[in-house]
């Protein structure tokens, strides 16, 4: 009886250390919707269905406490709407499930006539000092970060429940808390197959599982993001641990890091991560923790930016392989869409109605197939440098090839890669730290000051005064230096403290061709604003009636989305119109026929030029110079990345 005794308080003794030492002396606060608070009146674009969205909304903070209380000494909560950043001081990590609110709105003001940008400015949500270790989970990452100079940007919000491309060897699945990675092959993602840097790979990969369930299961759960990968390791103050199963190509990050800021894009709750996510999502925080110091060096303000890799997409473009496969792509929607209006026109012909959906198909028009030409003009004919090279593809390869080292992108460019004719008259790469080096030299022995000038103004950010003063700097950090894409083709010292707090620069010359924003007309979209937009007031068919027309200008390669079925990602177009007083809508919206989405069966698109139409009914009591409101609220990608969902609003005078 006494040795029975003993076993169990050994046992006991055992089990009792066992739960000391798991759990982590580490404070936690983590930042999500409370339930007690009044559920906010619109559905997040992270959910794709408002019902499911409200059950989670009960569950998701309390499944979050009641895990993480498992893992850590000291666990707290706030709601994200009453959020200061402030909080974050108070604990060791900060876990943002949720956008909090903003500290500066955004600022954007449009032309009310011509839809022209006068002036942007996006949301701030963090303090430009806030160094506090967090971890983000989905979007709130890019929403947040960005305005900081974090790596961890919008790329897609489209990545569902399992990983892909996983570092297995990483800290986070090593401990504090034990994990054994399940490791299964599974179908390679479409997106992946397709894209350039993904057609040789095989039909299936091993893929680890995060969540129990994502959103393309069907049942409306949160969807995930994952953050652009070109470039995001080119600064020694970013990771990236693991891809996931997503819309995008196979660089895509599902987890990473950027300095003291750490992306785990799965959406997942606690209550559909798998035994072996929770141990690694905990094992995340600790090891977030272990970099509390860390922070952004290379700090990434333009989402958008080109990095080398673009050079080699772009020759894969020039290739027959990648032109035939648009072709086909295109042949087989055709297809697809024939056979599918067929079966609805029998349909009506048997006089049973049809759904929004369903017309929208039916007026879908065949997709033109592109001629060589056509798709090398859309591809490559964009490209600033191909005024050079015509559309001829061995001409652009060999440009391609030749000019690679010496390839940069002003901070402000859009998919806009130029080539440095200074450097690559000095045969120096920009890669290179010879390049400051030789610049120096130039403006110590005089020989050509202006060209030397011109490269340490774009390729650092600092600016002394004399020569003297650059040769100072070089010899003390030439060895802790490293060169940035991604942060703005800048060469930068691998020490936060060491660089100036200011941003890469554009080129004067280029600055001071530059003209503002509101010179931009409504049919001259750019990469930067893909869609332009804008809204009208004209006469009706009948006497008291106008018609409200809202025109967009998407530019080419772009589109946004016409209807999209229940399971995926992307966020449908919609629009509206806030009335005054004795004006009514008169039928519903007519629309530009939309067009089948390449490869996402079911789903449609608007691209190029598209229109949307109301009719109003006004009363004879209504004053000259009442105005209405009307809106346009959509998302637009192109075939590499999506915008996150905008709202554009226009004011007209009836």
């Amino acid at each position: 009886m006494i040795k029975k005794i003993f076993t169990l308080l050994v046992i006991l003794n055992v089990v009792l250390i066992a739960q000391a030492q798991e759990k982590q002396d580490v404070s936690v606060l983590y930042v999500g919707y409370s339930p007690d608070k009044e559920m906010p009146a619109n559905t997040p674009t992270s959910w794709t269905s408002g019902e499911r969205f409200a059950k989670e909304y009960k569950t998701r903070m309390p499944a979050f406490i009641d895990y993480l209380n498992q893992y850590f000494a000291k666990v707290e909560s706030v709601d994200c709407r009453d959020y200061t950043a402030d909080l974050s001081k108070k604990f060791d990590v900060t876990i943002f499930d949720e956008r909090v609110k903003s500290i500066k709105d955004r600022i954007y003001e449009r032309d009310p006539k011509t839809g022209a940008t006068l002036k942007y400015e996006p949301a701030v949500y963090l303090p430009a000092d806030f160094n506090s270790p967090s971890v983000f989970i989905g979007h709130p990452a890019a929403d947040m970060g960005n305005p900081l100079g974090s790596k961890l940007d919008w790329y897609c919000l489209c990545l569902d429940r399992h990983a892909h491309h996983t570092k297995f060897d990483h800290a986070i699945f090593k401990g504090p808390f034990k994990v054994n990675p399940t490791i299964k092959d599974r179908p390679t993602p479409a997106p992946i197959l397709k894209s350039w840097d993904g057609l040789d790979m095989p039909a299936e990969i091993p893929m680890w599982e995060v969540n129990t369930e994502g959103y393309h299961d069907g049942n409306g759960y949160r969807i995930g993001m994952v953050a652009r990968g070109w470039g995001f390791t080119d600064s020694p103050d970013a990771e990236v641990i693991s891809s996931g199963e997503c819309d995008k190509q196979k660089t895509a990050v599902a987890i990473g890091r950027h300095g003291n800021h750490f992306l785990w894009g799965f959406a997942g709750s606690p209550d559909y991560m798998t035994d072996e996510a929770k141990q690694v999502f905990a094992n995340a925080i600790v090891y977030t923790y272990k970099h509390k110091n860390d922070q952004f060096i290379a700090k990434k303000y333009n989402q958008r930016i080109a990095t080398r890799v673009y050079i080699d997409e772009l020759a894969f473009y020039t290739t027959k392989k990648s032109y035939d496969g648009t072709v086909k792509f295109y042949q087989e929607m055709n297809k697809k869409t024939a056979k599918a209006q067929k079966e609805l026109k029998e349909k009506q012909a048997k006089g049973e109605e049809l759904s929004e959906n369903e017309k929208m198909t039916l007026s879908m028009p065949t997709q033109e197939l592109p001629t060589r030409e056509e798709y090398l003009k859309k591809q490559i004919g964009r490209n600033s440098w191909s005024s050079i090279t015509g559309l001829d593809t061995l001409k652009v390869r060999t440009f391609l090839k030749e000019n690679k080292p010496y390839f940069f992108s002003q901070p402000d460019g859009m998919y806009d890669l130029r080539v440095d004719e200074d450097a690559k008259s000095l045969g120096v790469a920009n890669t290179d730290i010879k390049i400051l080096d030789v610049a120096i030299s130039l403006l110590e022995t005089g020989k050509d000051a202006e060209k030397a000038n011109r490269l340490l103004w774009r390729y650092t950010i600092e600016d002394f005064a004399t020569a003297t003063e650059w040769r100072t700097w070089y010899n003390k950090y030439k060895s802790k230096m490293f060169f940035t894409e991604a942060g703005g083709y800048v060469w930068l010292i691998n020490d936060a403290n060491a660089n100036p707090d200011t941003r890469p620069r554009k080129d004067k010359k280029v600055e001071d061709k530059k003209e503002a924003v509101a010179t931009i007309e409504l049919d001259e979209p750019t990469h930067e604003e893909p869609v332009s937009a804008g809204a009208i007031l004209v006469d009706g068919e009948n006497e008291g009636e106008k018609l409200v027309v809202i025109q967009t200008k998407i530019m080419e390669g772009y589109h946004i989305y016409a209807y999209v079925p229940k399971g995926e990602a992307y966020i449908k177009t919609e629009q509206g119109i806030e009335l005054p007083a004795n004006v009514e809508l008169v039928g519903k919206w007519k629309k530009t026929a939309p067009a089948p989405y390449p490869g996402k069966p079911g789903i449609l698109i608007y691209k190029n030029d598209d229109s949307f139409q109301q009719a109003i009914k006004i009363g004879a009591d209504v004053e000259k110079g009442t105005t209405i409101t009307c809106w346009l609220y959509y998302q637009c990608c192109d075939a590499s990345i999506c915008f996150p969902p905008k709202k554009k609003e226009f004011i007209l005078e009836i």
